[in-house]
């Protein structure tokens, strides 16, 4: 097989099993696609050959597509893996184990049968790159498991269990031994002189619109025009499902794979593509503790005393740390600091809080005028004016001052790229990004 390095092939007892071997998590990166094709090819010119098993090497699956090949030129072609697979004329079985993602999935839809391990996960997270499934997944999730439960995977991005997967008639069997590949083997024997073939294009089984299932569309497409109505991934998704109600199959391919393209070049899947990387990107900073390593801060400082600032303040304080609020001017620092203590006093006379409590809470809040006063903080949040000048000159005043190790924080997502605030401190201080509007 000419995709030797990331897919294999080999017989066992009549049974072809094309592995995808492309680590860390099995990528349908350049090569993956047409060695599968060429391996579902060769087994069916095989007469020794009674049923075929995709499967993924290591500890997934497929994981999803390449996202460094989003907005690239790639070859057209009138044939696709996922649909080579679909049009086999031997079974095949997708043998999912790790997690199957994305295009990972979308395979697995076009094969026959899909069994599982009990600690797979499924899903469809186009969304959160602002695109949508382009690989038949608007359309054959619609047909196996329904509008309602293609709509709740696609538009939330969430992963699926193998038990929910089951209930939801995605997964058709689960393997509760540790040999996959053995139990995938016993598998697709026992399906191999079954006919026809149960191909997901041709299901009609879940396609009609029933009262809820219309109860469910109507509910996405105001949660979409309420929530998602500056972003055309979600109302793009509704569209292909909806056609698959409506449309032949391939129709509905078509209609997916223009609104992908469309999609997949736009301003809003370029910000969110760099915000996936960037994301990791950080966690590769030098001098960072690994993730899930919980970091101690006894003490913090605010950068700003406006209303984003004073309330930041009064949740450390809440938590009982001490805090620094840093203002440049005598005025803005009082201005702050009253609104702080004015914001206690209406919960002291609300009922929620005791004076006590009010002036314990307030003796922890310290207003200063100096980088120098908050140097020996364990954390410091910028909370000023979305202005990316504003915000460089802070942090880079906080790099001269803070001790190592000290978290230097933003509140608020940067109006413009956030690569500045992924780069390594001179001092070894980590710069974090704490936004309230997460990218993903």
């Amino acid at each position: 097989m000419n995709q030797a390095q990331t897919v294999t092939y080999a017989v066992e007892n009549g049974v072809a099993l094309i592995a995808v071997n492309n680590p860390p998590v099995n990528a349908l990166a350049a090569g993956v696609r047409e060695g599968i094709m060429e391996g579902v090819a060769r087994a069916n010119a095989d007469a020794g050959v009674d049923a075929i098993v995709l499967l993924g090497e290591g500890k997934n699956f497929i994981a999803g597509a390449d996202i460094r090949r989003f907005g690239s030129v790639r070859p057209v072609s009138t044939r696709t893996s996922a649909s080579t697979l679909e049009a086999s004329e031997k079974p095949v079985v997708a043998a999912m184990h790790g997690y199957a993602l994305g295009g990972g999935l979308e395979h697995a839809l076009a094969c026959h049968y899909r069994i599982a391990s009990a600690d797979a996960r499924l899903g469809l997270p186009e969304v959160n790159l602002g695109i949508i499934p382009a690989g038949g997944g608007t359309q054959r999730l619609t047909r196996i498991a329904g509008p309602a439960t293609a709509l709740d995977i696609i538009l939330s991005g969430r992963h699926v269990g193998a038990d929910e997967a089951q209930r939801l008639g995605i997964v058709d069997a689960i393997v509760d031994g540790t040999d996959l590949r053995a139990e995938a083997i016993h598998f697709a024997k026992g399906v191999a002189a079954r006919r026809p073939l149960p191909r997901a294009r041709d299901s009609a089984q879940c396609i009609e619109t029933t009262d809820a299932e219309t109860t469910a569309l109507d509910a996405a497409r105001k949660s979409i025009a309420k929530s998602s109505r500056h972003l055309k991934a979600p109302a793009y998704a509704l569209e292909c499902v909806q056609a698959a109600l409506t449309m032949p199959f391939d129709e509905g391919v078509a209609l997916e794979a223009a609104r992908f393209a469309e999609l997949e070049s736009s301003e809003e899947s370029k910000a969110l593509r760099y915000a996936f990387f960037a994301e990791r990107e950080a966690a590769k900073v030098p001098g960072t503790m690994p993730a899930g390593i919980a970091i101690s801060v006894r003490s913090a400082a605010v950068i700003g005393a406006g209303t984003m600032g004073s309330g930041i303040a009064m949740s450390y304080a809440d938590a009982g740390i001490p805090v620094k609020v840093l203002e440049v001017t005598r005025e803005a620092l009082d201005r702050g600091l009253q609104r702080i203590c004015d914001t206690y006093a209406v919960r002291v006379k609300r009922g929620s809080l005791s004076q006590g409590e009010m002036d314990g809470r307030l003796a922890l809040i310290e207003g200063v005028q100096s980088y120098e006063a908050i140097a020996d903080c364990d954390a410091v949040v910028e909370a000023v004016f979305e202005r990316v000048d504003i915000k460089r000159e802070i942090f880079g005043r906080l790099d001269a001052v803070m001790k190592p190790g000290a978290l230097l924080l933003t509140n608020r997502r940067p109006l413009t790229s956030t690569s500045w605030l992924m780069q390594p401190c001179a001092r070894k201080t980590w710069r974090v990004r704490t936004s309230s509007h997460r990218q993903t």
